[in-house]
């Protein structure tokens, strides 16, 4: 029997989100509602602009903003990355502790502890900046490789394709995990990473994942498809292909069988960690033996929670209506 639920390896970051105007996007030269890859430097520049201006912070993190959802939920999940030896490093190692997660940090002497400065306009559009400090340095001799051994499912992103040492180290969980029947789920994460790495994305989909989250913009450049032909391609390779719509909600196919899930209504303000928080709401439903469509029901509702506030955090409302939810 699998002892662990959920392991993940990914960027350990810091999330500091700041609501902002659009012309700070334009005195700053950053391209609205994408992720921009910063040096520390650059990082410093972004948030003396906005001074002493209101912020949020919390754990950051593509993968570690689903991890933490689905520990609230009661998930029984590990963490593993990379910080310093500085004040953002110690607060991700507490708030791993405080969420229940199985942290499995290590603690590096360069560098900063990565983070992802959000800027949030009034449209709830979220320009990233994200330096990724001692993240970056994350190689393969710090996989954990019985907790992947004993869990359920490893999750992981894009993101990771950053750096050599950082794609060893998933290439190598990837056949650690299919060695000891541990499912596969796939984040593609970001246009900006499918642009760059897009070859060794496909045969990654078709070698090893079960399940794959992408949008209808990364699936578009996935496969030079519709949403409709990418979901097809996925399903055809042996994965669950979960293609998020936005505001049009979602499709869900596995093999012939397709799934249109409808959006959750609401009002957004802040579109921060909202896949994020789709794909933790799916992974809970796939983990707790739910089917596809009820999987992608309760992404859905996490997702149009999390989008509804500023921060990459869903409500304990909204974690109660999924835990709650009948099969």
């Amino acid at each position: 029997m699998k002892k662990i639920d959920v392991v993940s390896v990914c960027n350990a970051l810091v999330d500091i989100l700041i609501e902002v105007r659009d012309e700070d996007l334009i005195n700053l030269n950053l391209t609205k509602g994408v992720m921009h890859l910063v040096d520390h430097q650059r990082q410093n520049v972004v948030l003396e602009h906005f001074g002493k201006s209101p912020r949020t912070i919390e754990l950051g993190g593509s993968s570690l903003n689903a991890i933490r959802t689905l520990a609230a939920l009661g998930k029984k999940a590990v963490f593993a990355g990379m910080v310093s030896k500085d004040a953002f490093g110690e607060q991700i190692h507490a708030r791993l502790h405080q969420l229940g997660i199985d942290g499995h940090l290590i603690f590096g002497d360069e560098d900063a502890t990565g983070s992802c400065v959000i800027l949030i306009t009034p449209d709830g559009e979220r320009t990233m900046n994200t330096h990724l400090g001692s993240s970056r340095l994350y190689d393969s001799n710090a996989v954990p490789h019985e907790k992947i051994k004993e869990a359920r499912l490893f999750h992981f992103c894009g993101y990771q394709w950053d750096t050599d040492g950082q794609k060893d180290a998933i290439m190598q969980a990837l056949k650690h995990a299919a060695d000891h029947d541990t499912l596969i789920s796939f984040d593609v994460a970001d246009p900006f990473v499918v642009n760059r790495h897009r070859d060794e994305f496909i045969p990654i989909i078709r070698d090893y994942a079960d399940i794959v989250f992408t949008n209808k913009e990364e699936a578009r450049m996935l496969f030079n498809s519709t949403p409709e032909k990418a979901a097809a391609e996925i399903a055809a390779m042996g994965a669950v292909a979960v293609v998020k719509l936005g505001a049009e909600g979602a499709l869900v196919q596995k093999g012939s069988t397709k799934h249109l899930i409808a959006p959750v209504k609401t009002k957004v303000v802040d579109t921060t960690a909202a896949g994020d928080m789709f794909a933790a709401g799916f992974l809970y439903g796939f983990l707790s033996h739910h089917d596809l469509d009820t999987c992608g029901q309760m992404a859905a509702t996490l997702a149009s929670d999390v989008i509804s506030r500023i921060g990459a955090t869903v409500s304990r409302e909204a974690l109660d209506t999924i835990a709650g939810w009948k099969a």
